[in-house]
């Protein structure tokens, strides 16, 4: 993707002493506000979330949160792989903006904290964010004979006919059940579905992403201080390792976060399908935080053009490898046709069967998650795709920005698209409503403002790039074909 051109100075002439490279208490202003937009936004979902769910359940709160929580969980997560690559490559061109994907790698530990509404939901065993959390007792009516499950769309067909009737008393009709009892198949995955394993799970995943962040973290920030060229050698030797560490947690974790929501679909896929995501949101948030901190005055010599470049290309590269991965899913569902698959995408507008794009009578308008496919579409790949195409456009920091904040502005709507749609489904007709309002925003404002506050405080307390690395001036001189 690039090479380094000779310089008509030599690495030991070009001054970095004069760069402005420390942040200090100027954070401290933008830090508190993020941390009380923070925490009004968590707790102002909790409460706009229960008071607006028909039921009265923290359902809305728990699926709202649990977008953004990912939403940010991915940023991180592909800033960590960044950091981990580059030093498994002994790249030089991005010493310059390592240390920002150091710090949006840092925020990993506050992550696991704020995963605490997702773990409470799975244990307290009332399946209002995963279905599968309920108790073994709760076991969906035998309909078919004795020992024999009834599966969702059973239960739900039962609870239509009752609801019925109690309509003929007089009575409004009871809705299908929003969170149907446990039915065979989902039983049969309970040793992995389980609420105590699934919280053990979690557990080991953030301490191997936080513990191998906060290492290399202590690594680098300790060459500032001494200059050790050996604690390079100690980041690349540990870095192979660690990204299979990454590779494995990051495919597991989002079986469990994702995927389990609809415990009766799988795809080998959806693993890597989240991990490009995470990879794709890190390069556009490496990009905005670089463009913020230039625009502030700091970096002016260190982060160049150039290295703007080749974070567009990497950026461009990965838009199309995430389109790359959601048409195989696709593709490969659609292909295969299995009942357990296609239900997952039908709830989701991407179906050719008319009872999935319009109402049950063939009549209305489409199902408004076929929209949200198509703005999908069109948003995280084609336009992007077509808009980062030029040379041009890597190299004009304001254009890039742009993009950058388009991507992650669709990457929140792909996750969107991902989780809301298992919220409210009628298990009659296997149509799922789309919600979006206030209490989404409030939840994505509380994890961002936290996250944001704890990026903050990172680059308040540590320098804004590597002082010390071997290979800093080598970045400085890095440019482009």
């Amino acid at each position: 993707m690039s090479e380094h051109l000779e310089h008509d100075a030599a690495p030991e002439q070009i001054d970095l002493t004069q760069e402005d490279v420390s942040l200090g208490e100027r954070a401290w202003p933008v830090y508190n506000l993020a941390k009380i937009a923070g925490f009004v936004g968590i707790i102002g979902g909790v409460l706009l979330g229960y008071f607006l769910d028909r039921d009265h359940t923290f359902r809305r709160f728990y699926f709202a949160y649990l977008v953004s929580w990912a939403f940010f969980l991915s940023i991180a997560l592909g800033a960590l792989i960044f950091v981990l690559l580059q030093h498994l490559t002994r790249a030089g061109w991005s010493v310059s903006v390592r240390r920002s994907a150091e710090g949006l790698a840092m925020t990993l530990p506050i992550l696991f904290a704020l995963s605490a509404p997702v773990v409470v939901s799975v244990l307290i065993g009332h399946g209002d964010l995963y279905r599968w959390a309920q108790p073994i007792s709760h076991r969906a009516d035998t309909m078919h004979g004795e020992g024999d499950s009834a599966s969702a769309h059973d239960v739900a067909e039962k609870q239509g006919a009752a609801g019925a009737h109690q309509g003929t008393q007089g009575a409004p009709p009871k809705d299908a059940s929003r969170v149907p009892p446990l039915d065979e198949l989902t039983l049969k995955k309970r040793p992995m579905l389980n609420p105590w394993f699934f919280t053990v799970r979690i557990i080991f995943y953030f301490a191997a992403w936080s513990g191998i962040a906060i290492w290399y973290w202590r690594r680098s920030a300790e060459q500032d201080r001494t200059g050790a060229i050996e604690l390079t050698e100690r980041m690349q030797e540990r870095s192979a390792p660690a990204l299979v560490i990454m590779g494995i947690t990051i495919t597991f974790a989002a079986f469990d976060l994702l995927m389990s929501l609809d415990p009766h679909w799988f795809s080998t896929m959806m693993g890597l399908y989240y991990l490009v995501g995470c990879i794709l949101a890190a390069f556009a948030a490496l990009i905005l935080c670089l463009g913020m901190l230039q625009k502030l005055g700091y970096l002016q010599r260190s982060v160049t053009i150039e290295h703007y470049h080749d974070l567009g290309k990497w950026l461009f590269g990965f838009v199309f490898f995430w389109g790359y991965i959601a048409f195989s899913q696709y593709m490969l569902i659609w292909y295969a046709n299995i009942p357990e698959e296609t239900g997952w995408l039908a709830r989701r507008g991407a179906s050719t069967a008319m009872e999935h794009l319009h109402p049950p009578d063939g009549s209305g308008p489409l199902n408004r998650w076929t929209i949200v496919s198509i703005v999908l579409l069109f948003g995280k790949f084609i336009i992007p795709f077509i808009g980062l195409m030029s040379r041009h456009v890597k190299r004009r920091r304001g254009m890039l920005m742009f993009w950058a904040a388009w991507v992650l502005v669709f990457h929140w709507v792909d996750l969107f698209w991902v989780i809301m749609p298992e919220l409210d489904i009628d298990w009659r007709t296997e149509i799922s409503h789309v919600h979006f309002g206030a209490v989404e925003i409030l939840c994505f404002l509380g994890v961002g403002g936290i996250f944001m506050a704890t990026y903050l405080r990172f680059l308040a307390k540590n320098s804004l790039r590597p002082l010390h690395d071997p290979r800093i001036h080598e970045s400085v001189i890095f440019q482009n074909i």
